[in-house]
């Protein structure tokens, strides 16, 4: 199947590697062609509905790839039919993934059209594909946020503190790469280690002082709260 991808962000340019096209501007649609089985628009949640309104007539399917916003979205135009294709994956720009890597969420308007979609994504090398509605797809969004983004802001924080004490900030890689490789055959529950785990409230103190001491006021804040969260709830 030929696949238009319409969009020039992480997202649009890694699928256009993947799908092997090039990503067309979602401004001006320049260079898009009419004659593709699949179009992929690859755009932030709230430009999703300005594309599909200044989206010609095409006989192929249109899907979009946002996490939070509905298939309905693309209701209104003139297409074969429509669908989402939502690749629950941290992408950026700069590191080219495998499709095998990135596990797919699809809906389509009709069980045809799904039915097609899963096809291609298939002919291109994803494997990892599964049907889910938009309030499915809502709540997938909502779990990458706190388990990549969250996550990834936190290991900012961790950076910021061993690069200002002059250390190597890549003394935490192995314990990163340890911390995912425990959750294989542990749930998050029984991998949590730590001084909140433990309520070495001694230790939660002296972590906190020190935070005053080096001027991290926002840190200490969210030190407090997931510090208590994990005693609280884990």
């Amino acid at each position: 199947m030929k696949v238009a991808v319409i969009g020039t962000g992480n997202v649009g340019t890694q699928l256009a590697r993947i799908f092997m096209t090039e990503p067309i501007p979602p401004r001006t649609l320049e260079g898009m062609p009419l004659d593709a089985d699949l179009y992929v628009i690859s755009v932030s949640d709230s430009a999703v509905k300005d594309v599909a309104d200044s989206f010609p007539e095409v006989d192929g399917i249109v899907v979009h790839t946002t996490g939070s916003v509905g298939m309905e979205a693309l209701s209104d135009v003139k297409c074969k039919g429509y669908g989402v294709m939502y690749p629950f994956q941290t992408i950026s720009k700069a590191r080219p993934l495998s499709p095998s890597s990135i596990p797919l969420l699809i809906e389509g308007s009709d069980n045809k059209i799904l039915s097609k979609i899963d096809d291609c994504a298939r002919d291109y090398g994803f494997t990892h594909i599964q049907k889910a509605d938009s309030e499915k797809r809502r709540r997938v969004h909502l779990c990458g946020t706190f388990a990549c983004n969250f996550t990834n802001a936190m290991i900012g924080i961790s950076q910021k503190i061993l690069s200002e004490s002059g250390i190597d900030v890549g003394i935490i890689n192995p314990l990163v790469e340890e911390t995912v490789e425990k959750l294989k055959t542990l749930p998050a529950k029984d991998a949590q280690t730590g001084p909140a785990a433990r309520k070495d409230r001694h230790t939660l103190y002296l972590h906190k002082c020190l935070l005053k001491e080096i001027g991290m006021g926002e840190e200490l804040d969210i030190y407090e709260i997931i510090s208590d969260y994990i005693m609280d709830k884990i």
